[in-house]
């Protein structure tokens, strides 16, 4: 008894702190997750962390720059003999010496230092600076164009579970309705007033759409893996979605934007590749021109038959170094010629894909326009086959209609919600593309 009331005091404690761990995710919400932890917005912002650390490192390439040095290093000396007859044979004042090379075994060399240069003039090292904060505004435009991609992978993948959300509810909602028939239809088959075959067939159209609908939870199922995976969200946390939003959509009549590619990521990103294949061009001809950077060299050495640190002597050096290109067989020109050459072709793909931005703006709007043209029709649809099915209903209930009737027209309803949910479906991703055209994705975001 003791211990059933411990479980139940665990189970208090436990169960409101698991309810409050479950959060349901509005796509607000999902879009701001995936800003902020998605695996692809954190490698962008890696890149352009690295792409500042890039244009830091280029400019201290033209800053002071200084290398110490210490070293220290031993030459043996061979032994050296010298027989009193040679020594003998020797001046008086030199004999002594040549006598005390006999006794030195090594000579030891130590010195240290420090080297100092300044870059005073290069024409390559000025283009590389342009070049290094051009590739950091590239992978700004980059970085803006992952969230855009984003933000338009996490909405379409949104609606659609949302509508195959939709689409389930409307399967249980039909599966309800037909086993309360089914179940009326085998009292009335054991009273003998149906044929065994009515309850049969109703059998099978039963299980068909409880196949169905197991299919469209498994669907589901893979569609919330993907959208966490795109989010960012731990696959550990339960996904769970606001699907009161469905009955909530707005599908007015849309209002269309003005295209203006300059507010488009996609032509940012185009036109920072152009302009670094143009600084290509200069660093290229930059070769042609003289370096010129002053030095520094201040080195203090010791000689000697012996280890010791002592008696250093100082030998400091100051100057100018020019780097003159002259001659390189035609080598720079050709780079120079290639570098252009892959300008020329940078500006082909930018116009190129200039017009297919153009040409995707005009066919979102087409979509657009198209798919709410649709989404009417289907809405009248629906109404139709719901006030068909109320009808033919009705008759069966009073034994006017028979229950062929009754599937057939519950199988057209079923048919017609389907079909406009899909429209709907198709009418928001119509909305995002468009809203990816014209550059104003990042709207959906409160």
């Amino acid at each position: 008894m003791k211990q059933l009331a411990i479980l139940v005091l665990l189970g208090l404690f436990i169960a409101p702190t698991e309810g409050k761990s479950q959060q349901i995710y509005s796509l607000n919400d999902l879009l701001k997750h995936a800003v902020e932890n998605s695996h692809q917005m954190k490698k962008a912002q890696m890149q352009k962390t690295e792409s500042s650390y890039k244009t830091k490192e280029v400019i201290a390439n033209g800053l002071p720059q200084a290398e110490g040095s210490l070293n220290y290093s031993r030459m043996g000396i061979p032994e050296i003999s010298i027989s009193s007859e040679m020594l003998e044979m020797l001046p008086e004042e030199i004999a002594p010496l040549v006598g005390g090379l006999a006794n030195i075994k090594a000579l030891h060399t130590t010195s240290a230092g420090v080297t100092v240069s300044q870059l005073l003039y290069s024409q390559s090292y000025l283009t590389g600076i342009k070049q290094a904060k051009k590739a950091e505004d590239l992978y700004n435009s980059m970085l803006q164009k992952t969230e855009e991609d984003i933000i338009h992978d996490v909405s379409s993948n949104y609606y659609q579970v949302l509508m195959n959300y939709s689409n389930l509810k409307i399967l249980n909602e039909n599966i309800q309705n037909l086993e309360k028939l089914y179940n009326i239809l085998k009292l009335q088959y054991e009273n003998d007033f149906v044929k065994q075959t009515d309850v049969s067939r109703l059998k099978v159209t039963l299980t068909n759409l409880k196949t169905k609908r197991e299919t469209l939870e498994n669907g589901i199922q893979i569609q919330k893996r993907i959208l966490k995976i795109i989010t960012g969200i731990p696959d550990e946390n339960e996904l769970q979605l606001d699907t009161a939003v469905i009955s909530k959509m707005d599908y007015q009549k849309p209002a269309v934007a003005e295209f203006i590619p300059e507010v488009l990521p996609e032509f940012q990103l185009l036109k920072k590749q152009t302009e670094l294949a143009g600084l290509q061009i200069e660093s290229s001809k930059a070769a042609f021109y003289p370096n010129l950077a002053a030095f520094g060299q201040f080195n203090y050495s010791s000689y000697a038959t012996e280890f010791k640190i002592k008696d250093f002597s100082n030998m400091n050096t100051i100057g100018l170094k020019a780097t003159i290109p002259v001659f390189s067989s035609g080598m720079r020109n050709q780079r120079v010629k290639q570098s252009q050459l892959k300008f020329n072709q940078n500006m082909e793909d930018f116009n190129l894909n200039k017009k297919y931005l153009e040409t995707g703006y005009q066919n979102a709007v087409n979509s657009l326009h198209s798919s709410w043209k649709n989404l009417q029709d289907q809405q009248e649809n629906k109404e139709l086959a719901g006030e068909v099915y109320n009808q033919v209903k009705l008759q069966f209930d009073e034994g006017m209609a028979s229950l062929t009737d009754l599937l057939n027209v519950e199988s057209s309803l079923l048919e017609a919600e389907n079909l406009f949910n899909q429209q709907l479906l198709k009418y928001k991703l119509a909305e995002i593309e468009l809203l990816k055209a014209t550059g104003k994705l990042k709207t959906l975001i409160n």
